[in-house]
């Protein structure tokens, strides 16, 4: 996909966001997409592909969100992006090449196109939104380097249970918190997250990406 990217925009920098997606853990990969390319400038371009889906009759999108270019399969992979900034445009590609391979096909030379200056008008008629997440109710969205829980919750605060440990501990900040305890914060992305100062939660809590949270 790289090679593909190279050949068609000479200039383009890449950047990897991350290759710690689960795989086909879609919404991992929407928490991703979100939380690693919200501080690239305006006409930057994100190729994501976490895409069971591979060769279906799913769409495939050019999503212009928040003055960013997403492109990538039409399986929820852009919710969150959408909800925290808003669409303006999408656009929808046509099918080619390999149909196992479409980041490679499909994807990539979209994204050289976008990269050297091509409209995104030229590469695909317009289409619907998106298609969100399944509403699969609280969940942990994601497990950082440092073992830290980023749940879908947003704030206010409140006590929660994963894998059948209740979290009552509240802190602002690491160094509020009391070693080896689990706590309730809210991360930089503006999630609750659950961490243990100087630990990992996910070992302590036996948790993972995609388990249930409650809220007590």
């Amino acid at each position: 996909m790289k090679g593909v990217v190279l050949a068609g925009c000479p200039s383009a920098v890449l950047v990897d966001v991350s290759h710690e997606v689960p795989r086909f853990d879609v919404s991992a990969g929407a928490f991703m997409l979100f939380a690693g390319t919200r501080h690239f400038g305006g006409g930057s371009v994100h190729l994501a592909v976490v895409d069971p889906g591979v060769g279906s009759t799913r769409r495939r999108l050019i999503v212009e969100a928040g003055g960013r270019f997403y492109i990538g399969p039409d399986n929820g992979l852009f919710a969150i992006v959408i909800d925290e900034v808003g669409v303006q445009a999408v656009h929808e590609l046509a099918p080619r090449g390999a149909p196992t391979f479409e980041g490679r096909d499909v994807f990539a030379p979209a994204a050289a196109a976008l990269a050297s200056g091509v409209p995104l008008e030229s590469l695909g008629p317009k289409t619907d939104p998106p298609v969100a997440l399944p509403d699969t109710g609280p969940r942990v969205l994601w497990t950082d380097g440092f073992g830290n829980l980023v749940t879908n919750l947003k704030p206010p605060v409140r006590r929660l249970r994963i894998h059948g440990h209740d979290i009552s501990a509240t802190a602002k900040t690491y160094s509020e918190a009391r070693p080896g305890e689990p706590f309730v914060y809210v991360g930089s992305m503006g999630y609750l997250e659950v961490g243990v100062r100087e630990s990992r939660a996910d070992r302590l809590l036996g948790a993972r990406p995609g388990m249930r949270v409650e809220t007590i």
